[in-house]
């Protein structure tokens, strides 16, 4: 299966997919929030946030219990935070999205690759979803700012 329609189209999806596919999600979460982290500007730190329950519908077809998933925040001296928190893996157009929420900014990170592909991690402001860029250290230092 390449692609989440594909997932959520075929009668060929099975548990075992389905629980591979969740696995993937949270190798590529914690994988990004490591980039974030090595990327944080000076006076910021990184420190896992409470996890966020994931029971998505492809989970529950399948009898799959719910998961825990992984979270970010990020904090810095002057009392400024953000939190990175996983929206959904199954999400037509893309292999995933995480949010980034701090102060009065919200971002929508988006993962463009295939399945189990490497992530082709892109973003936006939330309020122009189709002005995607990469996820790099220099537009991880202007969210911050």
């Amino acid at each position: 299966m390449g692609t989440v329609l594909e997932d959520v189209t075929s009668d060929t999806v099975d548990a075992t997919h389905i629980r591979r596919r969740v696995e993937d999600w949270e190798e590529r979460l914690n994988g990004l929030y490591a980039k974030i982290g090595d990327w944080l500007p000076e006076g910021w730190e990184a420190r896992p946030g409470a996890p966020v329950v994931m029971h998505e519908p492809l989970m529950r077809k399948f009898g799959m219990d719910a998961k825990p998933m992984p979270t970010l925040e990020l904090h810095d001296c002057a009392g400024h935070a953000a939190r990175l928190e996983p929206r959904g893996l199954w999400i037509i157009g893309t292999n995933g999205r995480v949010d980034l929420k701090g102060g009065s900014q919200r971002y929508l990170i988006v993962d463009m690759a295939e399945n189990f592909e490497t992530p082709d991690w892109q973003v936006a402001r939330a309020e122009r979803r189709r002005d995607r860029e990469a996820v790099t250290r220099g537009w991880l230092k202007r969210a911050l700012q």
